[in-house]
């Protein structure tokens, strides 16, 4: 199966600098030097055409190129319409990237440090819900639907959303099984074939056991979904199909957070989706695992006291 490329679209804003800032740790050494000069002063770089980009950050023209592409532009042109872009949406917005890019501080008041964490989560939201290929995503939901079983890998802060997509997909009555360590998706390998697929969810994209667990499963002829921050990593190139999220970390807010809540939109967006396409069918699913937890609940059930006669 071909892999699916997923190019950002340049007709809208797509959160540029915050997706630079993202992808800095799979950069090779001439990227991360335009990254670098770009995120200092995005305002200079703009007006620059691309020979004098690669001089101010002493690097080549073949580098902005691959730069350009390795964020899923087509070329330099496109990467300066969304740089344009970006900067004037911010501008419209007044947004400060650097009073967000410095985190929290000692002098903080709780009303800022609420503002920041909000808004670092919404944007997080937004980033994420611009950055997915609707082609590529549609492709996974069409997948979804057709396969016996879909299995959910994740690690640590990634196992959590793994259990909650397994939860939100069986309560669609679509068999999923989740997976929150190496062993026992090792020892679980056999449940799943060609005719399934495997959703590994990674931040980084990078973590040795995630990796080998796709590799493993992909032996099998079993369809591989990524869901994953960075554009380039071992695990990307594994995978059939690549959903990308944005998440970004502050100064107390780590990867694991911002992964999560990008991840769990993505998750949502997909169970959504699928719930669409069997309307009836997913109503009736739902409605009978409500049936199924309301005695739980005190509602529409007659209160009997355990014990005694």
């Amino acid at each position: 199966m071909a892999k699916q490329l997923s190019l950002v679209t340049p007709s809208h804003h797509s959160n540029l600098l915050e997706l630079i800032q993202s992808q800095l740790g799979s950069f090779h050494a001439s990227e991360i030097a335009i990254a670098e000069v770009i995120l200092k002063d995005p305002q200079l770089i703009a007006p620059m055409n691309i020979t004098q980009l690669a001089s101010h950050s002493k690097t080549s023209v073949s580098s902005v190129v691959r730069f350009s592409k390795a964020l899923g532009f087509r070329g330099f042109p496109e990467f300066k319409m969304a740089l344009v872009s970006d900067l004037s949406w911010k501008s419209a917005k007044q947004f400060d990237t650097e009073y967000l890019d410095g985190g929290i501080t000692p002098s903080d008041s709780l009303a800022s440090i609420i503002e920041k964490v909000t808004y670092s989560d919404a944007r997080a939201i937004e980033s994420t819900a611009e950055k997915l290929d609707i082609q590529t995503f549609k492709k996974v939901v069409e997948i979804f639907e057709k396969a016996n079983t879909i299995g959910l890998f994740g690690l640590v802060s990634s196992g959590f959303v793994a259990m909650d997509f397994q939860s939100k997909l069986n309560r669609l009555s679509k068999r999923a099984i989740s997976w929150t360590d190496f062993h026992s998706a090792m020892t679980s390998i056999a449940v799943l074939d060609k005719s399934d697929v495997l959703v590994a969810i990674t931040h980084s994209g990078t973590t040795v056991d995630t990796v080998d667990v796709i590799r493993e499963f992909k032996a099998r002829g079993v369809t591989i979904v990524l869901i994953t921050n960075t554009l380039r990593s071992p695990a990307a190139s594994l995978a059939d199909f690549v959903l990308h999220t944005a998440a970004r970390e502050t100064t107390f807010r780590s990867g694991a957070t911002a992964s999560r809540i990008a991840q769990l939109t993505v998750v949502d967006c997909l169970c959504v989706a699928l719930a669409q396409r069997n309307w009836s069918g997913t109503k009736s699913a739902l409605d009978l695992s409500r049936a199924a937890v309301s005695i739980r609940s005190g509602k529409n059930h007659t209160y009997r006291p355990r014990g005694g006669n």
